[in-house]
């Protein structure tokens, strides 16, 4: 059908529109559906605004530190719970008098002795009993901070609680040397019966800590803590144009704001507001839509690379919003920096700044102290690009992580210096979580390779891999192949100087450059370089299948780089290095030997695409220059200049960087640095004497 032919045609511009509203609906349903205060201030800088008046009642919240302060005090005040366990005492003293009884027995006593010792056992229960109705206090990890001469507590018996201090119970030593006075001061003839008995066995601890009634309590009584101490008037002067915001106007500005954010009962448009949130998040995403068509056109046209971006920002935000919720985790410690490193590893560090800035601006829409949250984990992101230079070194990540908590302390200290004035207001806590996030950082690693997997990517550390001479497929080709394989290193050094002085990828190009002739490799001999003993097949066959068999070798390259699973970007080395021109020795060959006969080109062109980035268009050049600067007889100075130029000048002519972001200023870079270099390759060198 008609519509669906049209959605064919447009289905890669379909499926992008479709990601990036998809990314903002993503973004938007996460967010709180309060509004946002529209005024931003900080600590001890000057209010900007106009006098600023209560427009309704607010409450006065008082700050983290008051409640906290508070709060600890309170749990200073509350007593420890213990529990009364009226079981063990009884299990004890009937033990004893189990065990006493078969000791008399087993004796065999004369009548006054025995009274003697089943009076002593009596006592020795009496005493027992009343130990345990006093208690025996557990020695609980609880009490080892406490005052103890001072320390009260809850002894809770069957369901009464009764306040006790510790010094009105026994501990198991003071029970012990308590039955031991009490049964000598009532029986000084009991000496032969304890010598018989170890009554330390009979003493247990019956007043057990209870840790679920001390936290309920405790948690009861810090919910006792008002959150607001007195109340703005509406029509209240809160603070004037050119004030200092410190001190109480600073609180009852964080009051307002808080009021105004979270109080449901505040009279908003809200149809406004849902909408300007819609609106700003769509403009902040979109904005990547820009950047990208005018700096990264082959990152919007795939569709894989956008999504991952996109799944990047709406990760990111959607943690912030979730540390933001949750008092337990701060959002100092969400690792941000780990965007600009993705994106540095599998892009370029444009695209890393760019989109770090637009994570770390949609996550401090919600974030209090917006502005230093995102000068923070900006500057942070900065030195994490700057710092990962080569993510194949070993050690690398573990110096950014240190240099990101570095920044990120640094930073933090400054701007708590300039609000409070104090060291005793820092929250040290958050340096704390500044650490966890540089260790948050060493994640990149493994969860690098497993986005190189999952979506195709190739990092720095796989280039080097497969840059490796030893790799299998360049040990063959060198094998096979001999002169290519010096022509491919040759052609890898011209390519990787050139793009390390116009910028790009050095380390990619490099990588491509030993790859991309391995086509040549299903039939070596065809090609001039591994030609030996003066042979050249081409002189028995026509020139439409010579070259036939030279363009096949771009083919065949393609179907080999796919068998031995090479990267896409490794192959599009090898698709691109010839781009759409023609193969000019067979080409003009054929011409001269037909003069006036019809011609298909097609049978002379190489199928393309033409290179499509810096790094393969400036491939295109170091391998056609080196190839061709092998087959000059008289070599100089002059003639090295010519070569250059005319090669570069047919490529131009032929349009074969057009695809490219090669400028004509990066091109008269390279051209001068290939006749630089192609002269210290030829130069004279000094005749020896026979």
């Amino acid at each position: 059908m008609k519509w669906i032919k049209q959605i064919s045609r447009y289905w890669k511009t379909i499926q992008l529109a479709l990601t990036y509203l998809a990314a903002i609906l993503a973004v938007y349903f996460m967010f709180p559906r309060e509004g946002k205060f529209s005024y931003e201030f900080t600590k001890n800088k000057p209010w900007m605004y106009e006098d600023l008046i209560a427009p309704f009642d607010i409450p006065i919240y008082k700050t983290e530190q008051q409640i906290q302060h508070e709060r600890d005090s309170l749990l200073k005040k509350t007593n420890l719970y213990f529990l009364k366990d009226t079981v063990i005492g009884r299990e004890m003293i009937s033990s004893f008098g189990s065990e006493y009884s078969g000791l008399v027995s087993s004796i065999g006593l004369g009548a006054y002795i025995s009274n003697t010792w089943n009076y002593t056992g009596e006592l020795i229960e009496q005493i027992l009993s009343e130990i345990y109705e006093r208690g025996i206090i557990e020695n609980h990890p609880v009490l080892d901070n406490e005052d103890k001469e001072n320390l009260k507590i809850m002894v809770v018996n069957r369901t009464i609680a009764e306040q006790k201090t510790y010094s009105e119970l026994f501990t198991l030593r003071s029970a012990y040397d308590y039955l031991m006075t009490e049964l000598k001061k009532l029986s000084p003839a009991s000496t032969e019966v304890v010598g018989r008995l170890s009554l330390a066995d009979y003493l247990r601890p019956n007043i057990i800590y209870d840790e679920h009634t001390t936290n309920r309590v405790k948690s009861a009584r810090m919910e006792e803590v008002s959150l607001t101490q007195g109340m703005v008037q509406s029509g209240q002067r809160i603070i004037s144009r050119g004030e200092l915001v410190s001190g109480r106007s600073y609180q009852l500005l964080e009051s307002l704001r808080k009021e105004y954010e979270t109080n449901p009962n505040i009279k908003k448009n809200y149809f406004l507001v849902y909408s300007g949130q819609l609106f700003l998040i769509a403009l902040i995403i979109l904005s990547l839509l820009w950047f990208l068509y005018n700096y990264r056109k082959d990152i919007m046209a795939s569709w894989t690379q956008t999504f991952f971006i996109l799944s990047l920002i709406v990760i990111m935000v959607g943690i912030t919003l979730s540390a933001v919720r949750n008092d337990v985790i701060s959002v100092y410690v969400i690792p941000f920096v780990v965007v600009p490193i993705f994106l540095k590893t599998f892009f370029d560090d444009r695209v890393a700044i760019f989109v770090h800035i637009l994570t770390v601006i949609l996550a401090a829409l919600w974030v209090p102290n917006s502005y230093q949250f995102v000068l923070l984990n900006f500057l942070a992101g900065l030195v994490g690009v700057f710092a990962m230079r080569s993510f194949y070194r070993r050690g690398i990540l573990f110096y950014t992580a240190i240099f990101v908590i570095l920044t990120y302390i640094s930073v933090y200290l400054v701007f708590s210096f300039l609000q409070e004035g104090n060291l005793s207001s820092v929250n040290w806590l958050n340096l704390l979580w500044f650490g966890g996030n540089g260790l948050l950082i060493l994640t990149v690693y493994p969860l690098v390779f497993l986005f190189e997997r999952v979506f195709g990517f190739l990092s720095d550390a796989t280039l080097f891999e497969l840059s490796d001479t030893n790799q299998p497929l360049l040990r063959m080709l060198a094998e096979k192949t001999p002169g290519t394989f010096q022509h491919s290193m040759q052609v890898a050094n011209l390519a990787e100087e050139a793009v390390l002085r116009v910028g790009g990828n050095s380390l990619l190009v490099r990588t491509g450059a030993l790859y991309h002739d391995i086509g040549k490799m299903d039939n070596p001999q065809y090609f001039i370089e591994n030609q030996r003993n003066g042979e050249n097949p081409h002189d028995k066959i026509d020139f439409q299948t010579s070259a036939r068999i030279i363009i096949g070798h771009v083919l065949k390259g393609v179907e080999i780089a796919r068998k031995h699973r090479l990267p896409d970007k490794i192959v599009d080395f090898i698709r691109t290095h010839h781009g759409t021109g023609t193969v000019q020795y067979f080409y003009r060959s054929f011409i001269n030997q037909n003069p006036g006969k019809d011609i298909d080109i097609n049978e002379f062109t190489y199928p393309g695409p033409k290179p499509y980035s810096k790094e393969t268009a400036i491939l295109m050049i170091a391998d056609s220059i080196e190839a061709a600067s092998r087959a000059m007889k008289n070599i100089n100075q002059d003639t090295i200049n010519e070569l250059v130029d005319n090669i570069i000048a047919n490529q131009t002519r032929e349009q074969q960087y057009s695809d490219s972001n090669l400028t004509f200023k990066d091109i008269e870079i390279i051209r001068e640095l290939f006749k630089n270099r192609l002269s210290n390759i030829y130069h004279a060198r000094i005749e020896y004497p026979e």
